[in-house]
């Protein structure tokens, strides 16, 4: 019996020893968080996109044991910047925000997911994607490098109160002929911009505006995503099958010369306009009606800064009427994505964090706030019923995200797409400020477009545009010289 007690006393120093060495030597205790200790750097275009990350950033620590740093380089910057870095063959960062527009220049800088989602078991749901994010967003040279961040479209916002006071009626009718409501057309939409326009259509003796528009072309090319909803309708598309550019052709001048003629009706500022600014005149009340990012909603929503909660309508943007049915082509523009670099020395970390950050509970925490400016990107955000009783309003706002999705259309996803949109923006707001003509400025457009080409291989481009220029006829966005002038 002794002996048994002693033995048993001295196993059990044996095990606290051992225990202790373990411990010593680095072994996890029981709980210990499975990353403690770990930072990884991420890399962003904007301070919202920053404040966004920091919301989960608690969640993480507590379960994964990990930190983020986010480095922010400002959007104008961004992409020539990264690129740089990532093309000398290094980087600084482990997790890499990017536009998807732009996956065919930073594809090849992103570690594939598929071998970590067997090694570690990694679960991203990839059935809670639609498809049309899921097409754009996950793929290089048909391998999964990076998951979806902030589901980027335009869809159409209006104030009701301009829409439904019975003067603004009666007046509109006596002058158009035809009932004022939310614009379907283009010719509806110049119309109500015309109509709105200096006076208070609110009911008060305020000037107020006809429409807002983001026309800055830096950035992210705003002109140019204002001006390709209505060239797209008109039956446009940037190049033809031999590579090269539509961009100066009937449909593209006929968007442009209407935009121009439609300035007037605008609030001054607007060459100088981003994305936030038209927004904010929409939710003050400033403007009747705005076709923007579908972040807008949030903002539409927000009771800290809109006044205009339970009265705005959400909707398609409008389109061109060919042969007496609507053609609707909304822009799907860059978006955002989250990758992890293939330089990393972090990866299985960072992989862990893109998984968490990417989970149906973690983003829709970011898609929902206002200040973050993501917009819903997973089938679950679109369902989830706390988002839809978020603000009045909100299921229809949900519902128009998701009714546009049939007709959106893609930026040229080829190699040097930043460059191909930053150019054409840039002559687009130079015929918008009335410096060139409309047909010289696209011509100058076609022009660089051509040099781009060039410069990056012109069969290249033509093989890799053929492939994007199918799968674009697949969903009916084909070119079409004659809608130009049988648009209504």
């Amino acid at each position: 019996m002794t002996r048994f007690r002693l033995s048993a006393f001295a196993l059990s120093l044996l095990v606290l020893v051992v225990a202790v060495g373990l411990f010593a030597a680095g072994a996890p205790a029981q709980g210990k968080k499975p990353y403690e200790g770990t930072t990884i750097r991420a890399i962003v275009n904007a301070e919202y996109v920053k404040y966004s990350l920091s919301l989960v950033e608690k969640d993480l620590l507590d379960k994964l044991g990990i930190k983020i740093e986010t480095e922010v380089i400002p959007i104008d910057a961004f992409v020539a910047k990264t690129l740089l870095e990532f093309n000398s063959g290094k980087s600084p960062w482990d997790l890499v925000m990017f536009g998807p527009s732009n996956m065919p220049d930073y594809g090849r800088h992103f570690e594939p997911l598929e071998q970590w989602i067997s090694k570690l078991k990694l679960d991203f749901q990839m059935d809670d994607i639609p498809d049309v994010y899921k097409k754009l967003m996950l793929r290089h040279q048909g391998k999964i490098v990076s998951m979806p961040y902030d589901g980027d479209i335009h869809i159409m916002f209006w104030n009701k109160v301009a829409f439904e006071r019975p003067d603004n009626k009666k007046k509109f009718k006596a002058k158009h002929g035809y009932d004022l409501a939310a614009p379907k057309t283009w010719k509806q939409w110049d119309d109500q911009a015309a109509f709105f326009h200096g006076w208070g259509w609110d009911g008060t003796d305020r000037k107020l505006f006809g429409a807002g528009a983001s026309y800055k072309p830096s950035g992210s090319g705003y002109s140019y995503h204002w001006w390709r909803a209505r060239f797209f309708s008109y039956g446009g598309q940037y190049f033809d099958a031999d590579m090269k550019p539509l961009i100066n052709g009937p449909a593209a001048v006929r968007a442009l010369e209407e935009i121009v003629k439609t300035m007037p009706y605008y609030p001054p500022g607007v060459l100088l306009f981003e994305s936030e600014e038209p927004k904010t005149m929409l939710i003050k009340g400033e403007v009747p009606m705005l076709y923007s990012w579908t972040s807008t909603g949030k903002r539409v929503g927000n009771p800290a800064e809109s006044l205009i909660i339970g009265k705005a309508g959400f909707g398609l943007v409008p389109g061109a009427e060919i042969d007496g049915k609507i053609v609707n082509r909304p822009s799907l523009t860059p978006g955002r994505a989250m990758a992890v670099s293939i330089y990393s020395q972090k990866k299985e970390a960072t992989m862990k964090v893109l998984e968490f950050i990417s989970n149906p509970d973690q983003s829709l925490k970011i898609v929902m706030d206002a200040k973050t400016i993501m917009d819903p990107w997973r089938n679950s955000h679109f369902k989830a019923t706390a988002f839809r009783k978020a603000f009045p309003g909100a299921d229809e706002y949900l519902d128009a995200i998701l009714k546009s999705f049939p007709y959106v259309v893609p930026d040229p996803i080829i190699p040097g797409a930043n460059e191909y949109q930053r150019k054409l923006s840039f002559e687009i707001t130079e015929a918008l400020a009335g410096r060139k003509p409309v047909k010289a400025a696209l011509d100058t457009a076609a022009a660089e477009w051509e040099k781009i080409t060039d410069r990056r291989g012109r069969d290249k481009q033509k093989a890799l545009w053929g492939e994007k220029m199918g799968e674009m006829k697949q969903v009916g966005i084909e070119y079409h010289p004659d809608w130009a002038q049988k648009a209504k």
